[in-house]
């Protein structure tokens, strides 16, 4: 795969029209029995990808009380898309109304599916979203959009491991600021994919690489963690699953204004 280019950052409200998935392994041979793992990502301020009012009329009780207790219109807007998109993605999926989905929150806080095994995660960076979901026994996903600002090797010296910063430092100046997100986003994802957060430190965490982009988790060695990531221009996106998996990434539906079906895909 062609590493990215440095570039100019565009605005970061739209979606990318597909992203390559950066896994260079090749798939194994029963490939077609491993479980796949869909990705979407989505904007938060675009009433047109989710209608504001669709997403509201989804949302149950706790869920419209937490979007009313935001200070500011544009965090609470964004909440309520996040959860709208994340209803109706697995509500399509599992043949339910958006509505009608229950969750319940596991002992380490992370919420579930009341009443199916499809994990899913969801990860946001000021006006985009990602959600991933599947039938694995649990996963994470972290997104950061690239346009942050952030101290790169003060944090890289507090949460990566020594030849994780030596990775990081081969990139050409331009490229390192993408490298650490792609560390960070793989730490994060695993942290979310157990529900443990930064109780599990992230120096805990170790990564593998390959062809410019982490490619595996062996530390913690359990549970046993598997990564892949996608290949995105304005952002770092990775998911980890506690099993063997395929990513694959899908355009978010345009939802119909109309019931809680959705019209065509994007």
């Amino acid at each position: 795969m062609n590493r990215l280019q440095a570039g100019s950052l565009r605005p970061f409200p739209f979606v990318p029209k597909r992203a390559k998935v950066a896994d260079p392994m090749p798939a194994p041979a029963d490939s077609d029995q491993v479980p796949v793992v869909e990705v979407t990502i989505f904007p938060l301020d675009d009433d047109s990808a989710m209608p504001l009012a669709l997403a509201r009329s989804w949302l149950s009780p706790d869920e419209a009380a937490r979007a009313a207790a935001f200070r500011y219109e544009k965090h609470r807007d964004r909440y309520v898309r996040g959860r709208g998109m994340m209803r109706g993605l697995l509500a399509r999926r599992l043949g339910a109304a958006p509505q009608e989905l229950a969750f319940s929150v596991g002992g380490k806080g992370k919420p579930h599916l009341a009443s199916s095994a499809l994990a899913f995660n969801l990860s946001h960076s000021e006006a985009t979203a990602a959600l991933a979901f599947g039938e694995v026994p649990d996963l994470g996903i972290d997104l950061e959009r690239l346009d942050r600002t952030v101290d790169i090797e003060g944090l890289a010296r507090r949460c990566f491991r020594e030849r994780e910063i030596d990775w990081m430092n081969r990139f050409p100046e331009a490229e390192r600021h993408r490298a650490f997100f792609r560390i960070w986003t793989a730490k994060e994802a695993r942290m979310k994919a157990t529900g443990e957060g930064f109780s599990l430190e992230p120096k805990r965490i170790g990564l593998s690489f390959e062809s410019g982009f982490p490619t595996g988790c062996p530390e913690p060695a359990l549970p046993a963690a598997h990564l892949a990531t996608l290949a995105l221009e304005e952002a770092a996106c990775t998911v980890v699953a506690l099993a063997p998996f395929r990513l694959v990434e899908t355009a978010p539906p345009a939802w119909g204004r109309e019931g809680w079906g959705f019209c065509q895909d994007a």
